[in-house]
């Protein structure tokens, strides 16, 4: 349809309909009275995947070549950061959580399925995850939007993504009670917004060094999926001020975690070479890893 748009154009088409499904989304989970959080993020987190879509297939008709499906970073494993990934991320929460723990806030306990139990439930999230609901985020903002806002430059880039992702959440938050219902939506935002803006960081350096989304969403899935199994581990009589305030999702900690990571991996991958490998605008290619 619109095959001539500019890349910061095509950005600029996606955030707008993103944002659009998003709070038609929000509006049916509300208006159909979902209650499961599985059902709500089936609705929910395909979004920014349906939005790339529609602009590859629709907007700007690339999606009928090889070359223009390249762009969302599928083709490429990036196998070679995937413990970056996982062991990173896992680390941010888990370092977190640990010292809430050593604090009169809460305490460690064993959770009713058992260690084992709650251990293999967490690997078995990571793996569905990956393939499905955080894919499906990842494949709108790490894989389409990134490449796309890249033009700009780097750090504009990843600040603009994490604006766009923590705003995508907002109508989830207001308009449903599936999601940071509890707390002080004055303290919460903030947090919010700031933990979401570390993330794109500390995601999209591992989506500029490979070239893969997968990494981004083997990431995202890890977090998602140990924020649940360490609520499990976790005792307290204040569950607001540890679990929206301190650790959780967004937390202060795991937002000072985040910052670190992203800081870390970026210093990390800057020095493998003398400059960081970048997706084209056209391809999201990169040297392959």
């Amino acid at each position: 349809m619109f095959n001539r748009l500019g890349d910061t154009s095509k950005a600029t088409i996606f955030t707008v309909l993103v944002l659009l499904m998003a709070l038609i989304a929000a509006l049916v989970i509300r208006a159909l009275g979902i209650s499961s959080e599985f059902v709500a993020a089936a609705v929910y987190m395909f979004t920014p995947a349906e939005a790339a879509l529609i602009m590859l297939v629709i907007v700007t008709r690339e999606g009928f070549s090889r070359e223009g499906w390249k762009v969302l970073g599928l083709h490429r494993l990036g196998l070679n950061v995937w413990w970056i990934a996982f062991g990173v991320t896992l680390l941010v929460s888990l370092v977190a959580t640990a010292i809430v723990w050593a604090t009169p806030l809460a305490s460690v306990v064993v959770p009713d399925l058992g260690i084992g139990g709650r251990l293999i439930g967490f690997l078995i999230q990571v793996v569905l995850f990956t393939l499905t609901f955080s894919l499906g985020e990842e494949i709108g903002w790490r894989g389409y939007l990134l490449p796309k806002l890249l033009s700009v430059g780097r750090t504009r880039a990843l600040l603009v993504v994490g604006l766009v992702w923590a705003t995508w959440h907002t109508p989830l938050i207001f308009l449903t009670p599936i999601y940071h219902s509890a707390g002080n939506r004055l303290i919460v935002l903030p947090l919010f917004y700031g933990t979401f803006v570390a993330a794109s960081f500390f995601f999209g350096y591992l989506r500029i060094w490979t070239g893969s989304v997968w990494p981004a969403s083997l990431g995202h899935s890890v977090h998602n999926a140990a924020w649940g199994t360490l609520v499990a581990f976790t005792a307290t009589s204040s569950p607001v001020v540890v679990n929206e305030y301190l650790v959780g999702d967004n937390g202060i900690l795991m937002l000072v975690g985040v910052v670190v990571a992203a800081i870390w991996v970026r210093r990390r991958l800057m020095r493998s070479g003398p400059t960081v490998p970048r997706p084209s605008g056209a391809s999201g290619e990169a040297p392959a890893v």
